[in-house]
């Protein structure tokens, strides 16, 4: 049965509006926080360019689109986020969270994971589409899911599609504490990165990749850290590798994170089919988290073109591994 999805939508790109609004918050029994990002896959270059917070305002949902790039200080924010016992629903909180951390040193807590619950239930559906469409019986139209989110103004669709993955989250939390779902999750504190020497000759070169696999002979610290790092890639990472380093040039990071999920097809379809099932539903923020890692890491660059492609290290990982996803 389709859940009546009533609820009302507001832009707060004013700094007098986000004062406003923390204090409404205080009175919310949870809020839902979902945020959009812009150059996610570049650590450096990455912004939150919208953050949306849905709570109930008395009875009905009520979602604020706060605008960060209009609002240069969201502190009045950090209290209701990072100090409160309200719990935060957020889906997939292991791409929002971090992010929260990361660019506002908010420590989001106590959070109520929508996609970690439908996990724990034994779920193998569970991107919020999914569960919005099986628990709400709502259908989320998908299609600003690829929108330039650094653009100002932010058309109408892109403010209202935003607005709706908040209220559905939040929806989606209150029927999953009815139904006694538990999807704690806990933001660990950030690693050190570690960064791994690699030899010149491994270096990304410009030109078409290698035809047959290299075989560089490295020092033995060199070689034990890259077999290292080999094993560390898990299944989803390999396959996202698979797809750059067959269909090079082909995908923007945007393109390829929202070209994985349950309506794949063609070659990158089968890819992902065969490493991790027909029934896999990959989300995006764990895809996006993915083909972010692939960029740091090294495995993959974007071109000139603003399109990725495999360089000569992903491109013997791949080779190498490919019997796994064929097998």
């Amino acid at each position: 049965m389709a859940v009546m999805l009533d609820y009302v939508w507001e832009l707060v790109d004013a700094a007098p509006a986000l004062t406003a609004l923390a204090e409404r918050l205080q009175h919310a029994p949870a809020i839902a926080v979902d945020i959009e990002t812009i150059n996610w896959w570049n650590r450096e270059a990455e912004k939150i360019a919208l953050l949306q917070l849905a709570f109930r305002d008395e009875t009905r949902p009520r979602v604020a689109v706060v605008d960060p790039l209009a609002i240069a200080d969201i502190t009045p924010l950090h209290a209701m986020l990072a100090e409160s016992s309200t719990p935060k629903a957020i889906h997939n909180a292991g791409y929002d969270a971090p992010r929260l951390l990361r660019h506002y040193r908010i420590h989001t807590a106590p959070i109520h994971d929508t996609m970690l619950a439908a996990r724990r239930s034994g779920e193998r559906r569970c991107s919020l589409k999914a569960q919005v469409e099986a628990h709400l019986g709502l259908q989320l139209d998908k299609t600003e899911q690829r929108s330039d989110w650094g653009r100002r103004p932010l058309a109408f669709e892109q403010l209202r599609y935003a607005a709706l993955d908040a209220a559905c989250t939040l929806l989606l939390y209150e029927l999953q504490i009815a139904r006694g779902l538990r999807g704690e999750y806990r933001l660990r504190a950030p690693a050190p990165e570690r960064q791994t020497p690699l030899p010149l000759a491994d270096r990304p070169q410009p030109g078409a990749l290698p035809q047959e696999p290299a075989s560089p002979q490295y020092s033995s610290p060199v070689k034990a850290a890259h077999e290292e790092a080999d094993e560390e890639m898990d299944l989803t990472g390999l396959a996202l590798l698979g797809i750059v380093y067959e269909l090079g040039g082909r995908y923007s990071p945007e393109q390829l994170a929202a070209s994985v999920g349950p309506e794949r097809v063609g070659l990158a379809g089968w890819i992902i089919d065969r490493a991790l099932g027909r029934d896999a539903d990959l989300d995006e923020g764990t895809a996006r988290d993915e083909i972010a890692r692939l960029c740091e890491q090294g495995w993959v660059r974007i071109n000139a073109a603003r399109r990725l492609e495999a360089i000569d290290r992903g491109a013997r990982l791949w080779r190498r591994r490919r019997s796994e996803i064929e097998s």
